[in-house]
């Protein structure tokens, strides 16, 4: 009895001074939940490949670029280049999409950070990639009709030989 006793004294400090991950973010609200919609419509979108509905989430002027660096300007380009991947390489892929943090520069500008999985992919001669998992940023203009993407980046995972490993 002695024996037990001793165990979970020691013990119970061990898990009382373990430290907890963050609180759980509840569901965004406000900007923030306008913003998180706005990504939700696009990845409908992307899963119907529907170029139009795609495209018309950036400004008129706004741009896309790829992970690889290629870059596209105005909503126009931006569903040129949607339409001929979605006819091609992303014809069968699926997209899930995660907005982890959205900051307002101003009222009417936002800075939106997330994650992305694309699914069912292919090269050009149509052999499957796997699974890409990324990151984008994106600045977002709020517009009469709602947040438009003014400017949005692709990034890969790249893994820095100088930095240190966790």
């Amino acid at each position: 009895m002695i024996r037990i006793l001793l165990i979970v004294l020691l013990l119970a400090p061990s898990s009382l001074l373990a430290q907890r991950g963050p609180e759980p973010k509840g569901e965004p609200t406000g900007v923030e939940a306008e913003i998180h919609n706005t990504y939700q419509a696009f990845a409908a979108a992307w899963n119907k490949h529907d170029a139009d509905a795609m495209a018309a989430l950036w400004t008129k002027d706004g741009d896309h670029m790829e992970p690889d660096g290629r870059t596209v300007f105005g909503s126009g380009e931006v569903k040129r280049l949607m339409t001929y991947e979605h006819s091609s390489v992303f014809k069968n892929s699926n997209l899930h999409l995660a907005v982890e943090h959205v900051r307002l520069a101003t009222d009417k500008v936002a800075i939106a950070d997330g994650t992305y999985e694309l699914f069912g992919a292919t090269d050009p001669q149509g052999n499957k990639i796997g699974v890409r998992s990324g990151y984008f940023t994106s600045v977002l203009v709020k517009e009469a009709d709602g947040w438009k993407v003014s400017s949005n980046r692709l990034m890969l995972p790249q893994v820095l030989i100088w930095r240190e490993r966790d």
